[in-house]
């Protein structure tokens, strides 16, 4: 039905070259039927939306969410990034000394959860913001059957979303991300459908994946207790210009890449890639936690060892290459970069707890369900 691509170079032709296409309608395999009407993602992969589109669509779709987060308004943002974190911060120095706690659900995720919302202009009041992280996992659980995904995707998170674009509009709300997209809705340039569809892939990509780097960074460095000591040597330093934690978010990227799969490329002809061929029709997937860790791209040190400063980290690919790369990328780094000073100034003595962290079971996501630490 697919094919994966095994090495970061082709991981890169595969997400840049026109030659592969995110049209269903180029997948030989569904134009044949050949797809079971089971299968859970196949209602994700025939949305026209900002992650299945091409061209003109594509950066039609894309332009609202691009002006969103420009870099402009990202670091305007700062200010409220690092007033989220202190407050979280603060809310897990009352955890009792010794008491096991999950650093998942108590900082990695609800930061940026509370900064996409802020951009889209989501009420603080309420619990809508919950609903939204539930109705995001809901949607990427790669277990759920087709009827729930249905519901969630198709049912669930559009009346969600329609209600909270209602609401604004009784608000008078203006100037956020949920009420350009609106706007741009009622002057005819973009439909209902692919308003919700950005808004979807907004708030899922604009959380889940930030909490994921934000847990693999902490997970790398907790098992790499040198490097860790070194990056806060040189952040108590002081030193103009020598800030540690854009390496760090840098090599995390790389390392454990937030995204588990770049889902789907389908080939329009036939593509030569090393030594074999991708045909007309084919599906590709793109492994990013595998092929970040390929040693032909990562040489040295090791591609397993978690090591900021690396020579070769600005090769990792995990925000994508080409016309789909993350258009949340300064975004998600400079929230990663605050959280992981911040943190680690707050709980120096921060450690990893016994208990196993399990993974998220998604064919797209990479992280986890918790990440169980001791604070000190």
């Amino acid at each position: 039905m697919a094919k994966a691509v095994t090495t970061r170079e082709a991981g890169a032709l595969v997400m840049s070259d026109a030659r592969f296409s995110k049209d269903i309608g180029n997948w030989g395999a569904h134009a044949r039927g050949e797809i079971p009407a089971d299968w859970p993602l196949l209602f994700i992969v025939e949305g026209k939306g900002l992650l299945t589109t091409d061209g003109q669509t594509h950066r039609r779709l894309r332009l609202p969410v691009q002006r969103a987060i420009s870099p402009r308004r990202v670091q305007a943002l700062r200010p409220r990034i690092e007033a989220v974190t202190d407050r979280l911060l603060t809310g897990l120095a009352a955890v009792p000394a010794g008491q096991e706690t999950d650093l998942l659900s108590g900082f990695a995720l609800p930061l940026p959860l509370e900064v996409i919302c802020s951009l889209l202009g989501v009420p603080e009041e309420g619990a809508l913001r919950e609903e939204l992280r539930e109705l995001s996992a809901a949607a990427m659980n790669s277990e759920a059957s087709v009827e729930e995904v249905q519901d969630t995707v198709g049912q669930r998170f559009p009346a969600t979303l329609l209600a909270l674009i209602e609401q604004k509009r009784a608000r008078g709300d203006r100037d956020d991300l949920t009420m350009d997209l609106a706007t741009a809705m009622d002057e005819g340039e973009l439909s209902e459908a692919e308003v919700i569809g950005n808004l979807v892939v907004t708030i899922i990509g604009g959380h889940e994946t930030t909490a994921n780097l934000i847990c693999h960074a902490v997970t790398g460095l907790l098992t790499h207790p040198d490097t860790l000591a070194a990056a806060r040597k040189r952040q108590d330093a002081g030193n103009d210009g020598d800030n540690p934690w854009p390496e760090v978010v840098e090599e995390a990227l790389r390392w454990e890449s937030p995204s588990r799969n770049v889902m789907f490329r389908y080939a329009t002809e036939d593509v030569a890639i090393g030594d074999d061929v991708v045909r007309e029709g084919e599906a590709v997937l793109v492994p990013l936690p595998a092929i970040q860790r390929c040693p032909h791209a990562f040489p040295d040190p090791s591609p397993d060892v978690f090591a900021p400063g690396r020579a070769d980290a600005s090769r990792h690919i995990a925000f994508g290459v080409g016309p789909h790369r993350c258009p949340g990328a300064s975004l998600a780094r400079l929230e990663a970069e605050i959280a992981l000073s911040r943190l680690f100034d707050a709980f120096p003595h921060l450690r990893l707890a016994a208990t196993p962290a399990p993974r998220v079971p998604s064919l797209g996501i990479n992280g986890y369900q918790k990440l169980p630490v001791h604070l000190g």
